[in-house]
């Protein structure tokens, strides 16, 4: 019975101790931690740039989407007589492109629910920037 109360205060005298330790609110470790100077106007490092992957992810840069426009129609100017190609693309893609040879298809910024562009107007809007 003697040997009994010994081990449970041997025990009871180990939890006290590991509560004392648990409780302390500062800490053990003896490491040492950096604090630069107070001269602010010294930079130590620099950042390093995103890139373009987590840049798209992040949502700073847009990615663009293509489409393959083909040629819809040829129109010769009444005003300045260019030749000018007309492409039509996925959902309603249009380009307008200035050309004596037109390609018969390319790939083109996909753009949807456009109106068709008349070479006409184009002209007319860009004369009138013009003036």
């Amino acid at each position: 019975m003697n040997n009994s109360l010994k081990t449970v205060g041997i025990i009871f005298l180990i939890y006290i101790m590991l509560l004392i330790c648990a409780s302390s609110n500062q800490a053990q470790g003896g490491g040492k931690i950096y604090h630069p100077p107070n001269d602010s106007k010294k930079i130590y490092g620099t950042k390093k740039g995103y890139t373009n992957k987590q840049k798209i992810i992040r949502g700073d840069k847009e990615v663009k989407k293509y489409t393959t426009c083909r040629l819809s129609k040829t129109v010769q100017s009444k005003v300045t007589g260019q030749q000018a190609c007309v492409y039509r693309g996925g959902n309603q893609t249009f380009e307008l492109m200035y050309d004596n040879n037109c390609p018969k298809q390319f790939k083109c910024v996909y753009n949807p629910g456009q109106i068709e562009p008349n070479i006409d107007s184009v002209i007319e809007s860009l004369n009138k920037i013009k003036k």
